[in-house]
């Protein structure tokens, strides 16, 4: 499969994505590690270890159309609630991308997410999300797109603004993301290495099991402020090192507790009061490998 075909079906999903991802890479695949200590707990931490991988299904003159799978596992290590130390998510993207013109394009795309403890498995551990825009190129420098995103959490509705931003200020310093969720400054160092500045915040929820806790649900939301390096290892094979400040929000809900509204993670009405709540803040590492363009 040609490197065009692969960078015009990643743009489908870069376009609209799970809120999962530590920073947004343009990446058909990757793998990647992060580890964050809990800073209320000796030995505590918290890890995840996630991947992606997206496969062309079709690539036509004006419509593309690819899906893929993200598996993540997240490890609570000495975590200070009784929900068990691992939670799962299995995502499976399909989307699409209408070419309307040399300059405009059409995107949807939706993901569905099995998010869970895995103790037992049923209908009800599943999320899912949806999202629609439009992109235009500007220039062969700037490409623009906006759009609107909505996802099906445990905890509720979320509605995610999509304003996608690409822009190659200049040979080596290079600004894209999608915001207010995601953000990379890149600047190319030259040879094969490239460092630079990433924001990302999200929310997430996984269900727990129905024997053990009724069904309840983890709360996740998190904001990650981080620099990175990243090398070139071969060809478009490169490996990336981040590290920096997390803050991240972790509620134990009841099963009824669920049904209110969110923008990315702003509630837009009171939200229940949780079982238990653990707010941390600390350092934030992490590591990766991926193909990228």
């Amino acid at each position: 499969m040609n490197r065009n075909l692969y960078r015009s079906l990643v743009i489908i999903f870069l376009s609209f994505s799970s809120l999962k991802s530590f920073g947004q890479e343009k990446s058909p695949f990757y793998i990647k590690y992060s580890h964050t200590p809990i800073e209320e707990v000796d030995g505590g931490h918290i890890s995840q270890l996630e991947a992606q991988l997206l496969l062309p299904m079709h690539k036509g003159e004006t419509f593309s159309l690819a899906t893929g799978i993200a598996p993540e596992v997240m490890y609570l290590e000495n975590f200070p609630m009784d929900i068990g130390n691992r939670v799962y998510g299995l995502g499976i993207p399909v989307g699409g991308k209408l070419k309307l013109n040399d300059k405009d394009e059409i995107f949807l795309a939706t993901k569905l997410v099995l998010s869970s403890d895995l103790e037992d498995i049923s209908a009800e551990d599943f999320t899912f999300a949806v999202g629609i825009g439009l992109h235009r190129k500007f220039s062969e420098n700037l490409t623009l797109g906006l759009g609107l995103g909505y996802s099906h959490q445990f905890f509720g509705n979320q509605l995610i603004p999509l304003f996608d931003f690409d822009y190659q200020i200049s040979e080596k310093l290079h600004f894209y993301g999608r915001f207010p969720i995601q953000g990379t400054l890149a600047w190319n160092m030259g040879g094969r290495s490239s460092s630079g500045l990433e924001w990302n915040i999200g929310a997430d929820s996984y269900r727990l099991s129905e024997e053990t806790h009724n069904s309840e649900y983890l709360q996740y939301r998190h904001f990650n402020g981080t620099v990175f390096y990243s090398h070139r290892l071969y060809k478009n094979w490169h490996i990336k090192l981040s590290g920096g400040i997390a803050g991240q929000k972790y509620q134990w809900f009841n099963n009824s507790d669920s049904g209110g509204w969110t923008i990315v993670t702003i509630p837009l009405s009171d939200q229940p009061e949780p079982i238990e709540e653990l707010q941390n803040n600390g350092p934030f590492i992490q590591i990766g490998f991926l193909y990228s363009f």
